[in-house]
């Protein structure tokens, strides 16, 4: 057994801050958040605590006007519609219970500073992957933190949260008077019908999401919903969910989990349309299945930037009103609850315009050209830093790096691959309990040639499955195998006496994939092994790992979040790239998929275990270190580096962003209501 870092609760806190894990509120028999979540009605007048919670200087001017008899003041961004009758004015848009923002609310001030804002402006972007993946317009989750995960996570979409000592029964209680983008109250009803008419529905078939089990599989229950009034619904688990709340300030489900427009949806299923409207509907989308019309409609929050979203209500702070093939426009919702303290309604910024670029070179020619505010992340490449630094003066922008809880690039080792094929020579490889495959193709990858060859030397080794260069082991690994035979070409045989090829099959999502892949092949070939790239673009590679067709992989990856295991989307389940079928067997209670080897096993009985507890308790912590030794034990993942340092290219005037060194990605940053212009 190798040897891995035991991680402290401050370490596991930083690790799940950076990989949007969340960490819970501390369970008690009432769980009320501090006045500091800024539940109050009114800024004109804040408490003492709730100025506390935006206790800096307004550097801001507020509009002319003043406040309105609640305090608010009216963005004049809104103002003409409000004056045409268009929209009511602000005290009717907004809820009786706001969330203050300020210090510690949404800029974690660890990572840079708060500063009261002013209105106007468009953030401009030039992303160059995921069309609807815009996180920074995605910024409303059930509870939140300044840093998607922190121990001081407040009610967000909820004013509270009551949580049973055991972990086992959650009360939410709805803001009062929350609404819809499009002004159609919140309620419990909007809670209802995404239990009983899309997870629970037989005709829908949707079924629950794994965030929503106790303990990551349908064997353990799914959770019980009781609706107590319009605005209190109960969760009742079978078995503890200390994890829960985790689960749920992470940007990865977003509130959608548990909420949606029903007024909105109900159009579209056939249980509440009319027939005729229905038809008409159908036949609008050319379209022929309700069911299949109703899940076009129900636009997650992953996919807020989509063409199909328009339309679509939500609680973001910017909702989609533009959606072309090149360009996508989000304005402020005009009922978003975030107030400040001088009571301007949040967000700052009027609207985020994004430009779809080709490839980073567009990205950069466009940041050049002055049409791009912010960029950052994987749409730009720290090759083009010093043409980014040479010219920030003269385009008046600030250059910086932060960090990501990305590996850069990570290849993965598909389990399942013929998975049906009894007896391939795959599988008996991926059957050996100490994957002395996976810990070869480790041994023959060097780290420092990647990082220094790619990444300018700005990584460190990786802080698990890494042996550095060691083709000795390499060598001797593969002989043991049954690899002890070459062929006519100088390469390997397989075990079987075949020739054998090890494929890496990957997208160019993001631009040092390639190259890293390029490299890769000439380490591991060095081991002796034929090594074949193949390269797809990013829709077919999805459909290529959903069908469980990819061998290998090379993805940029959330690696921390792949080891906390909190997050259901990092796990090896059905849209991971190292066990889709055996994720599959693991939430269908054996009904589907393939039953895992006993070694892979032992992961999912950890990861179940570790949902029964709040992920700092110390029951907690030592489950996280198990899965995270498992991780080190069985290199069913191998990370190419260490964690990722991103550059940033930002408008000097925008504020309120993180600094420096801050360990998370601007393009994923869900906090962005708080950005402004200053001057």
């Amino acid at each position: 057994m190798s040897t891995t870092t035991k991680f402290s609760r401050r370490e596991f806190l930083r690790f799940t801050a950076l990989g949007g894990a969340g960490v819970v509120i501390a369970a008690c028999t009432q769980v009320t958040p501090t006045p500091q979540a800024g539940e109050t009605a009114a800024p004109a007048a804040p408490t003492a605590t709730a100025a506390a919670a935006g206790a800096t200087e307004a550097t801001g001017a507020t509009p002319s006007g003043g406040a309105s008899a609640r305090g608010f003041v009216e963005p004049p961004f809104l103002a003409e519609r409000v004056a045409a009758g268009k929209l009511p004015p602000i005290d009717e848009r907004l809820p009786e219970e706001t969330f203050l923002v300020g210090a510690g609310t949404l800029l974690q001030e660890e990572y840079g500073t708060w500063q009261d804002g002013q209105y106007g402006g468009d953030i401009k972007i030039a992303a160059t992957w995921g069309t609807g993946f815009l996180n920074i317009a995605q910024s409303s989750t059930v509870v939140r933190s300044p840093s998607q995960s922190t121990k001081e996570s407040r009610p967000n979409v909820i004013s509270k949260l009551d949580t049973s000592a055991d972990y086992s029964t959650y009360t939410f209680t709805l803001r009062k008077g929350l609404k819809w983008s499009d002004g159609e109250p919140v309620t419990t009803e909007d809670v209802r019908f995404v239990f009983e008419d899309l997870y629970e529905d037989p005709d829908v078939q949707r079924g629950y999401p794994s965030e929503l089990f106790t303990q990551g599989s349908s064997a353990y229950g799914k959770a019980a919903l009781t609706i107590k009034d319009e605005q209190t619904f109960e969760l009742k688990f079978s078995k503890p969910y200390g994890a829960l709340i985790a689960a749920l300030n992470s940007w990865i489900p977003g509130y959608d989990i548990l909420i949606k427009p029903a007024h909105y949806l109900k159009k579209y299923h056939a249980k509440y349309a009319k027939p005729a409207d229905l038809d008409a509907a159908l036949k609008e989308a050319n379209e022929t299945e309700w069911v299949k019309l109703l899940n076009s409609k129900d636009v997650s929050h992953w996919d807020t930037g989509e063409m199909r979203a328009l339309g679509m209500p939500v609680l973001n702070a910017w909702v989609l009103v533009e959606a072309t093939d090149t360009r996508r426009i989000f304005e402020r919702n005009p009922f978003f609850w975030h107030v400040d303290a001088n009571g301007l309604q949040l967000p700052y910024v009027d609207r985020i315009v994004n430009n779809l670029a080709i490839d980073n070179s567009a990205t950069l020619n466009a940041i050049m050209a002055g049409e791009v505010t912010l960029a950052g992340g994987n749409n730009i490449s720290l090759s083009q830093m010093p043409t980014l630094v040479q010219t920030a003066e003269q385009f008046n922008r600030r250059i910086f790096t932060t960090g990501s809880f990305n590996f850069p690039q990570m290849l993965f080792l598909n389990h399942d691959f013929e998975y049906d094929k009894e007896g391939s020579v795959w599988q008996q490889l991926v059957a050996d309990p100490d994957n002395r495959f996976g810990k070869a193709i480790a041994a023959a990858m060097d780290p420092d040639e990647v990082n220094k060859s790619v990444f300018f030397g700005k990584f460190g080794k990786p802080f698990m499955n890494c042996l550095g260069l060691d083709l000795a082991t390499a060598n001797k690994l593969l002989d043991e195998l049954g690899f002890d035979k070459k062929g006519s070409d100088g390469l390997r045989l397989g075990p079987d006496g075949q020739p054998f090829i090890f494929r890496i099959t990957f997208a160019t999502e993001a631009p040092e994939t390639a190259p890293v892949a390029e490299l890769l092949k000439e380490q591991i070939q060095k081991a002796g092994l034929h090594v074949e790239l193949e390269v797809v673009d990013g829709t077919l590679w999805d459909q290529r790992r959903t069908a469980n067709e990819i061998m290998a992989s090379i993805k940029w990856n959330d690696g921390t979040a792949w080891v906390t295991g909190i997050s259901e989307d990092y796990l090896p389940n059905h849209k991971g790239p190292w066990s889709p079928m055996t994720w599959l067997y693991f939430t269908t209670d054996g009904k589907e998929g393939r039953k895992p080897p006993e070694y892979i096993q032992e992961f999912y009985d950890l990861h179940s275990s570790r949902k029964a507890y709040p992920p700092e308790s110390d029951k907690g912590l030592e489950i996280y270190n198990k899965l995270f030794q498992w991780m080190s034990d069985h290199y069913v993942m191998i990370p190419t580096t260490g964690l990722q340092v991103k550059p940033n290219s930002v408008d000097a005037r925008l504020q309120n962003l993180p600094n420096e060194g801050a360990p998370y990605d601007l393009d994923v940053y869900i906090n962005a209501e708080g950005y402004w212009f200053k001057g």
